[in-house]
């Protein structure tokens, strides 16, 4: 073995404490609001668990290749969101086969009424876009510009929807409050 052998392998292990590190920043940084997302996205606390972790490894992975990545917070955040969306697509499609098993005389079972107790029970009830750019805006704290690279869309619409959102936002929290009186 020569000395260009071991100068190779301490580089690579070098490169990969430093990948490691960088993840574990991401982790630390944001891993409160992957995590705050993905229940937003519609799952539950250990599936959103898993798709946070998946996602940090997605993003070790990532960072070892040779396409560098801009920004890692958008990366991530764009690539938790594919995540739950590919989840989703998997219950739906596990549902939708159930379904047709299911014999025709079973009742299908009841869909539980939401509590309305916080502005984020409301922003739930926003179409998936609109609650997706509402989190990252406002609890995560990105950036329009963030907002589009996590979601794969142009910093301007990103904008568009958090307006859409909010307008919409003020109309049920108004229909909410007419329901109470």
């Amino acid at each position: 073995m020569g000395i260009g052998t071991f100068h190779s392998a301490g580089a690579a292990a070098h490169e990969r404490d430093r990948d490691r590190v960088v993840v574990t920043d991401l982790q630390a940084r944001r891993g409160g609001e992957l995590y705050g997302l993905a229940r937003r996205l519609g799952l539950d606390g250990d599936e959103a668990d898993d798709a946070v972790q998946e996602t940090l490894m997605r993003a070790w992975v990532a960072l070892d290749d040779r396409d560098p990545i801009r920004s890692l917070d958008a990366w991530a955040f764009r690539t938790l969101y594919r995540i739950c969306m590919d989840r989703h697509r998997w219950s739906r499609r596990v549902r939708l086969l159930a379904d047709r098993l299911r014999p025709a005389s079973e009742p299908s079972p009841a869909t539980p009424i939401a509590e309305r107790l916080s502005l984020w029970a409301t922003v739930d009830r926003l179409p998936e876009r609109q609650r997706a750019v509402v989190y990252l805006r406002y609890r995560a704290d990105l950036s329009f510009e963030e907002i589009g690279a996590a979601l794969g869309i142009r910093p301007v619409s990103a904008r568009s929807h958090v307006s859409r959102a909010l307008d919409r936002l003020a109309v049920l929290m108004r229909e909410e409050e007419e329901e109470t009186r």
